[in-house]
């Protein structure tokens, strides 16, 4: 979705005025925007965010509170990288803001981004930890020089590397029916019950197109989770199977907690893509960033 500043703002001001009037008058536009604004919200997203009743209050769907809980959050993370960088004044020449996925940032990149910040004392590495969503809007709006996220493709009018392709695994607990089996056909997967995303967040529709490919072409949701935490915790104690990055499972498999389901197709892989505010594609210490990504995710040489 293309939820520019302006957006996710005009979908705040309804939310806390109550009405798109109100939310007109706040913003100091015509009311017609703000329905345009919202119109164009939901015409890419596929839901819709309010109910409309003649006479009532702007009464938010069960979408429409998800969107808004993002678009907070990424407002708020704006705000913060702003007035941040506002305060160094000239040392923010010298910054690198860097917006990050939370499973990447706690396993994959590491490492990487440790290495970067001993090796590289003459930039200071400013790293924010956000949902695939706010990561996305924040490299958009210019609060981040940088993003970094997962992705089955690559995302329309920003610019991206893509730094490498990680596999992607159906887990369970170890005492799961298909747990002790061999190769698994998908239909047989798919008659299971799943511990997944939140079904309407970018990650729950890119595993739903990702599962899809292999024959597995729905999900039946035992429950959902905004943490991964929570969907592991959920899949060991035998609510349901998970989907993750391997990386994100591999010190539970190796320790016999959570098993890998080996599925009679393709493998599944994911891109992790770095993603470049627009007007710093050129800087050089984006470049050295990207590169150093980029060498820390390559598999090492056998």
């Amino acid at each position: 979705m293309t939820l520019t500043g302006r957006r996710l703002k005009v979908l705040v001001a309804i939310a806390e005025t109550g009405s798109f009037a109100g939310a007109a008058r706040k913003l100091g536009i015509a009311q017609p925007s703000v329905s345009a604004h919202i119109r164009a919200i939901e015409r890419e997203a596929g839901v819709t965010l309010f109910e409309r009743s003649s006479g009532r209050q702007a009464a938010l769907t069960n979408a429409g509170r998800s969107v808004l809980e993002h678009a907070r959050a990424t407002l708020a993370l704006a705000t913060r990288l702003d007035d941040e960088l506002e305060a160094r004044g000239s040392a923010a020449a010298a910054t690198i803001s860097f917006a990050c996925q939370r499973s990447l940032a706690h396993t994959l990149l590491r490492a990487p981004l440790a290495t970067f910040a001993r090796e590289r004392r003459d930039l200071r590495l400013s790293v924010r930890i956000a949902f695939q969503e706010e990561v996305l809007a924040a490299v958009r709006m210019g609060a981040a020089d940088l993003g970094c996220l997962v992705s089955d493709e690559a995302p329309a009018e920003i610019p991206s590397l893509l730094l490498a392709q990680q596999p992607f695994v159906i887990f369970a607990a170890p005492d799961h029916p298909l747990a002790a089996q061999g190769p698994t056909q998908p239909a047989t997967v798919a008659a299971y019950p799943f511990v997944g995303p939140v079904e309407s967040s970018m990650f729950g529709r890119i595993q739903k197109r990702l599962l899809a490919r292999v024959g597995i072409d729905r999900m039946r949701l035992a429950a959902e989770g905004t943490e991964f935490s929570v969907v592991r915790d959920l899949v060991m104690a035998g609510v349901g199977l998970g989907c993750s990055l391997a990386a994100s499972v591999e010190t539970d498999v190796a320790a016999g907690r959570l098993k890998v389901i080996d599925i009679d197709a393709p493998p599944l892989h994911l891109d992790v893509r770095l993603l470049i505010a627009p007007n710093r594609t050129h800087v050089q210490r984006v470049v050295a960033f990207s590169e150093h990504l980029a060498k820390g995710l390559k598999p090492p040489q056998t």
